[in-house]
């Protein structure tokens, strides 16, 4: 049995406010930064990676999370900076798990659309091929 994949749904709030504010907070962060008004930039940052957080759906936010607060373990604990203090060493890996989570985010968000966009164009999707089984559950 052959199935083929039309269309890639990672989205949870399917809201065009959503989208519409991750790009303008990410902008607004990118001109704060730029212009040297750390406020702006962390206040845009911060709402950029709310908007991003609410178009995932929790599932897959969770698991980049997880993953993130791995690498940000092994990173900035246990292989640390000299120099770094107990209390810094928990911060860095907390904000590299959230960073390391909207980034992932971001991504799948941005390959889930072009994949739509080229099964849309006519394209073919990937398919999955499965076989039956012999063996009966009960």
């Amino acid at each position: 049995m052959t199935r083929r994949l039309k269309r890639v749904d990672p989205y949870w709030m399917k809201s065009a406010f959503v989208p519409a504010l991750a790009v303008g907070s990410g902008a607004a962060a990118l001109l704060g930064a730029q212009s040297g008004h750390a406020a702006v930039a962390v206040a845009g940052a911060s709402a950029c990676a709310v908007a991003v957080a609410l178009a995932t759906k929790p599932a897959l936010s969770a698991v980049f999370a997880v993953f993130g607060l791995l690498g940000g373990v092994v990173t900035f604990i246990a292989a640390p900076s000299p120099g770094l203090s107990p209390l810094m060493r928990v911060t860095a890996a907390a904000g590299f798990s959230v960073f390391y989570m909207v980034l992932m985010d971001i991504v799948v968000l941005v390959i889930s659309a072009v994949y739509n966009g080229f099964t849309r164009a006519g394209l073919r999707g990937f398919a999955l091929e499965f076989e039956k089984s012999d063996v009966t559950v009960s």
